[in-house]
């Protein structure tokens, strides 16, 4: 009988370091982070999408769980901002690690892309079929900063929306972190709620026109206050479904990721599932912005080191679609 299938393996990657945006906006940088409650974001370098950045951690996973790219059997690429409109980063990744032929996917769950990446691969790793007992590498990353605009009018999205990706490795093992419960959902009377509408297949007339530049159609738009008592309503039901499901009280729980492009309404949204203990929560955004598909991965990976084994774990994200979820997760014996 096959292990359990686990997460073996997490690396992050944050491109550079944090870039000064006030000036585009006419502020200090202090007063920027005062205004979102983002203590910092990051940009990728001109030519690195989201596969460059993922790459990076990749290596890094595959060396921390002693894996050797050949014995990968697929990749999963949870991402909204591919390197190309088609094909897939998923593509570009599987070339720039040198996996051959293996099967590569993207998933567009947007911020809930992590959890709809992480279903997958566990459900293939643990299947019976020709990927089980070899490990899947689950991609989730972004490069938004390309698409944003940089100009007062802009300020809502550019000032909160930032870089990273995170690669976890999956399969069978005895240590590493174990899918004890995962729900995630998508709401898509809400999608023109928070959206990039163009470029988009939809225009027979063409997919970017000059107008698009003027009224901002190509730029990432959302709500960000109307949304607020709908992603944290969601966020902590989500929270308190899966915490109930795997039969952890709420102090039992060593570590709640919370991830919304709105810190304060995330941070609101653990306190409503009764997580508010003393460093019992992080946000992601306070951190390094709102990352989309990344910022689960990415948080998760910059806490590994001080979970120790039986470590009780939540996650939590919404975003786009308007898509949403979560997950509890439980640390393993150390190898």
């Amino acid at each position: 009988m096959l292990p359990e299938v686990r997460i073996l393996a997490l690396a992050a990657e944050l491109p550079g370091e944090p870039v000064a945006l006030g000036g585009f906006f006419g502020c200090s940088e202090a007063e920027l982070s005062a205004a979102t409650g983002i203590a910092a974001l990051y940009h990728s370098a001109d030519g690195d999408g989201p596969s460059a950045l993922a790459e990076r951690a990749a290596r890094r996973a595959l060396e921390a769980a002693g894996v050797a790219p050949a014995d990968v059997a697929m990749v999963i690429f949870a991402t909204a901002t591919p390197d190309v409109n088609f094909p897939g980063a998923a593509c570009f990744l599987q070339d720039r690690l040198g996996l051959g032929t293996v099967p590569g996917l993207d998933v567009r769950a947007q911020s809930a892309g992590f959890l709809c990446g992480l279903e997958l691969a566990t459900a293939f790793c643990g299947n019976s079929g020709p990927l089980q007992a070899r490990p899947t590498l689950l991609a989730a990353g972004e490069v938004l900063s390309s698409g944003l605009d940089l100009t007062p009018a802009g300020r809502e999205m550019a000032s909160r929306l930032g870089d990273g990706a995170a690669v976890a490795l999956v399969g069978p093992g005895t240590a590493g972190l174990a899918v004890r419960a995962l729900e995630w959902a998508t709401d898509g009377e809400l999608a023109e709620s928070f959206w990039c509408e163009a470029p988009g297949s939809q225009r027979m007339a063409g997919r970017v026109q000059a107008s698009d530049f003027e009224t901002g159609r190509i730029y990432p738009q959302a709500d960000v206050a109307a949304l607020a008592p709908v992603a944290r309503e969601r966020l902590a039901d989500a929270l308190a479904r899966v915490r109930a499901s795997v039969g952890w009280r709420a102090d039992q729980v060593d570590l709640a990721i919370v991830d919304w492009i709105d810190p304060e309404v995330a941070q609101e949204a653990a306190a409503a599932a009764g997580l508010d203990g003393d460093g019992q929560v992080v946000v992601p955004t306070r951190r390094f912005g709102n990352v989309f598909a990344g910022g689960l991965p990415i948080a998760l990976a910059q806490e590994m080191p001080r979970l120790g084994a039986g470590a009780r774990i939540l996650l939590a994200a919404a975003g786009p679609g308007f898509s949403w979820g979560a997950a509890a997760l439980e640390q393993g014996a150390r190898a």
